[in-house]
């Protein structure tokens, strides 16, 4: 027959229960395992989650460089995009005040007698420079009456008046009109 197992128990089974050590002793061998078991699982979840996580974080890291890459390609044609737009802004600026040069000219040739003439002209925002060639005196002065009495000018300034016997009275003239 076989021997009978011998077993030691340096923790005495009686006198254990009914001390404090002994209730502390029993409740980590009991409660303790459930509590090693529940980390055990939270920390398996979090090394689960991991994997999940770094997944993730590369399909991102794919997803931003192929979106880059998308960009790069349209780097040109978004410069293109823009630079036409400028353009457009331009032409838009231009024609909305293509009106003002030709109101400017039409109120500066009514207002020209019939024995004075232009040699130069140019015109700016809302200002006129000019030089002009009067025959006679009565021109000259009929021009600055015509102008001064238009309700658009603004302001009159002449500038080197010199008088030539063969032309008549040559000289500068700059007019600003209103803003409209």
């Amino acid at each position: 027959m076989p021997a009978k197992p011998i077993i030691i128990n340096l923790l005495g089974q009686e006198d254990l229960k009914h001390t404090p050590q002994g209730r502390i002793i029993g409740w980590a061998l009991t409660y303790g395992r459930y509590i090693m078991i529940g980390t055990e699982i939270v920390v398996l979840l979090a090394f689960i989650a991991r994997f999940s996580l770094d997944r993730k974080l590369t399909d991102l890291k794919e997803e931003i460089s192929q979106n880059q890459a998308i960009l790069e390609a349209n780097v040109d044609l978004e410069n293109d995009i823009r630079t036409l737009q400028d353009h457009l802004a331009k032409v838009k600026q231009l024609t909305n005040a293509q009106g003002k040069p030709l109101g400017i000219l039409a109120t500066f040739q009514a207002a020209l007698p019939s024995d004075v003439y232009v040699t130069t002209i140019n015109i700016s925002d809302n200002k006129l420079d000019a030089e002009v060639v009067a025959g006679t005196t009565g021109g000259f002065s009929q021009l600055l009456t015509n102008i001064q009495g238009n309700s658009d000018v603004t302001q009159l300034e002449i500038a080197s008046i010199h008088k030539d016997p063969l032309t008549g009275i040559s000289f500068k003239l700059s007019v600003f009109m209103k803003s409209k």
